[in-house]
C-alpha cells in the first residue's frame, strides 16, 4: 500500500468505535511501521485558554476548542498555516508542530488558521491497513479548506465526497467533477 500520509481517512457509518465513530483523520504520517494522525472534528470538554493557562501560566490570546486529536495521550499539537512554525508541512497550507517553542508563537500571535489539539491517533504496522481491509475507513484526499474548516459539518461532506469518489469508480467515469453535487 501507498503511505497515505497527508491523506483523511473518514469512518464509515458503520464504525461504532466511541473513539472514532463519525471522524475525520488527518494522517500526519503513514509508513509500514505505522501511523500517526488528528481527528478534525472532535472538540474536546476543554478550552484551549484553560490549558493554556495551567500549562503555560500565562493569559491565551485565544479562545478556541481544544480539539481530542485521539485516543493517545500526548503533549499538545497544531494544524496551522505558518511555515515558519513548522516542523513539517502535512499538506499544502497546513503545517504540523508540537515543539513548545512553536506552539508558543503561534498562540502568542495569535495565528490563524490553528487548531490545537490534546491527544492523537496512532496505529501499529498493519493495524490501519486491516481497519482499511475491513472497511472502516475511507480514504480522501485532503485539503486545507477541509482541515481547517467547520468541524460540526466535516463528517457528513467527507463521506459525500468518498461516496462520490466510490460511485464514480463503479461506473467507470472518466472525469468527475470535483463538487459534483453542484450541478
Amino acid at each position: 500500500m501507498a503511505p497515505l500520509s497527508g491523506r483523511l481517512l473518514v469512518a464509515s457509518p458503520h464504525l461504532d468505535d466511541p473513539n472514532f465513530g463519525r471522524t475525520v483523520v488527518l494522517l500526519v504520517h503513514h509508513e509500514p511501521r505505522g501511523a500517526f494522525g488528528l481527528v478534525l472534528n472532535r472538540p474536546g470538554p476543554d478550552r484551549l485558554d484553560e490549558v493554556w493557562r495551567q500549562t503555560v501560566h500565562r493569559p491565551c490570546p485565544l479562545d478556541l476548542p481544544l480539539l481530542v486529536g485521539g485516543p493517545v495521550e500526548g503533549p499538545l499539537m497544531a494544524l496551522h498555516g505558518d511555515a515558519g512554525q513548522s516542523e513539517q508541512e502535512v499538506i499544502p497550507g497546513v503545517h504540523f508542530t508540537r515543539q513548545k517553542d512553536h506552539l508558543l508563537e503561534l498562540v502568542a500571535g495569535a495565528a490563524r488558521p490553528l487548531a490545537v489539539f490534546a491527544g492523537y491517533s496512532g496505529w501499529g504496522g498493519g493495524q490501519l491497513e486491516g481497519e482499511l481491509a475491513r472497511g472502516d475507513w475511507e480514504v480522501i484526499d485532503a485539503s486545507a479548506a477541509l482541515v481547517f474548516g467547520d468541524g460540526s459539518t466535516l463528517w457528513p461532506r467527507a463521506s459525500r465526497r468518498a461516496a462520490d469518489l466510490r460511485l464514480a469508480t463503479l461506473v467507470r467515469a472518466r472525469h468527475a467533477p470535483p463538487h459534483p453535487e453542484s450541478n
